[in-house]
Parts: structure tokens; sequence; C-alpha cells
């Protein structure tokens, strides 16, 4: 029990919080410090042999961290009261916006026998297209689109380096943004999951949809490779969806 005890008190004496740093130029969070690891496959069995191929993809993300005092001042002083996140995804030489969600400082809900408190992560799934339309389609027993890839390499790239958030004048934010429950936050990478992601990350005001900062774009990425084409065993020319 003592060195339990220990443990969380180093835990808790070791967080890097961040601070507000003020000028003639506005209001400046630093340092910001955030996180990608817990990067994993989530397998998909499909076909009358039970072939295994890739649903999607998942990873945790670290928020920025703020202690009570400065997410109140941020609340109650600038109005932001979430952070919104959004998903950037490099295929083909191309960046495109694949959906965005937001945090609020103070969530609405909490596990069984948990206090109410900030969120300190988010868990992200990159969900191939073919199982993230709905649930019905995951239960398809030959996936739809001809889906047939596996992740073969995957990485985390970059480093955790500290950076800082300006906030500045609110500007209306017209992107639907999900908003950020118990589950995984599932985006739709299409096709093929081969590519870079990014997470971005600003201010935002939940309740009149608007950012107050400039997107930073965190210093660590995932990195999906390559994709592995398996035969799937009595779905040949078989199209679920079109049933």
């Amino acid at each position: 029990m003592k060195a339990l005890f220990l443990s969380l008190l180093l835990s808790i004496s070791c967080t890097k919080y961040a601070t507000f740093e003020k000028s003639a130029v506005g209001t400046t969070i630093e340092p910001v410090s955030m996180e990608i690891s817990h990067l994993n496959e989530i397998e998909w069995r499909v076909g009358p042999d039970k072939d295994e191929l890739t649903q999607s993809v998942s990873f945790i993300v670290d928020l920025p961290k703020l202690k009570s005092d400065d997410l109140s001042f941020l609340s109650e002083q600038k109005g932001v009261d979430s952070w919104l996140l959004r998903v950037i995804a490099l295929q083909n030489s191309k960046e495109q916006d694949i959906g965005s969600m937001y945090v609020l400082f103070r969530p609405a809900f909490a596990g069984r026998g948990a206090s109410i408190g900030s969120t300190s992560s988010v868990s992200i799934r990159l969900v191939y297209a073919s199982a993230f339309i709905s649930e019905r389609f995951r239960q398809f027993k030959c996936p739809a689109f001809a889906h047939n890839k596996k992740i073969d390499t995957m990485k985390i790239l970059g480093s955790n380096d500290d950076f800082s958030i300006q906030l500045k004048g609110a500007i209306n934010y017209n992107d639907k943004a999900q908003m950020v429950g118990l589950r995984p936050s599932d985006f739709n990478a299409g096709h093929s999951l081969v590519g870079e992601y990014f997470i971005e990350i600003a201010a935002f005001d939940s309740k009149k949809k608007m950012i107050l900062s400039s997107f930073k774009r965190i210093p660590m990425s995932v990195s999906i490779r390559s994709e592995e084409i398996i035969s799937v065993k009595g779905c040949e020319g078989v199209h679920p969806e079109l049933q």
C-alpha cells in the first residue's frame, strides 16, 4: 500500500502542467505537451474460414494538462470550454481533413465509481470504409466494398516536444465535430489506410461553435506504411452492401 501511495505521489508531482503567458499580443498557453501512444490494430475475422483482415487502427492522444483553476479561467473569462481536435490524413501526397471532435473540460459523464473531472486523453480509431458505415456492416460475413486488406507495417513518428497555443479572436467553425464520449472516436479513413495521420488542436467554444486559437499540429503522427492483400475464400464476387 505504501509503495502504491508513493507511486501515485510521484506521478502527480511529475505532471507537467501548462500555464498562461500574457503579453501585448494576447494570451498564450505553454508549454503544451501531447503524446500519441498505444497504437494497435483491430482485427476482423471474415469469410467461411474466418480469414484475418484489419477493421481499424486505434491510438491514444494525451490532452494538454492544465490545473483546475486555469481551466475555470479559460471557461469563465475566455469562453473556452473544450479542446477541438481534427484528424488530417496525408494520402497519395494530398492532405485531407477526415473529421474532428471536441473534448469538454468538464465532461458530463463518468465511469461507475469515478468522479467527474477533466479528460486526460482520448482514443481515436481510423476505420476502413467497409466497417465504418454501421454496426450492421461490421457484422457482414463478407466485408462490404470487397475489403481484403490487413495492415502490414505501422508506427508512431515524431517526438513529444512542447509547443504553445495562442488564444485569439473567435472564428466560426462550420464543420461538424463529434463530442468525445466513453467510446473511441471513429473516423472513416477510406478503402486504404496507407498514409500518415496528424492531429491538430485548437481552443474551442462548444456552445457557440467557435474556435479561439489557430490550429496547432502536434509533433507526433501515425504512419501506416503498407497493407497486405488477403484472399478471403468464399467471398469472391460477393457484395453484401448491394443486397
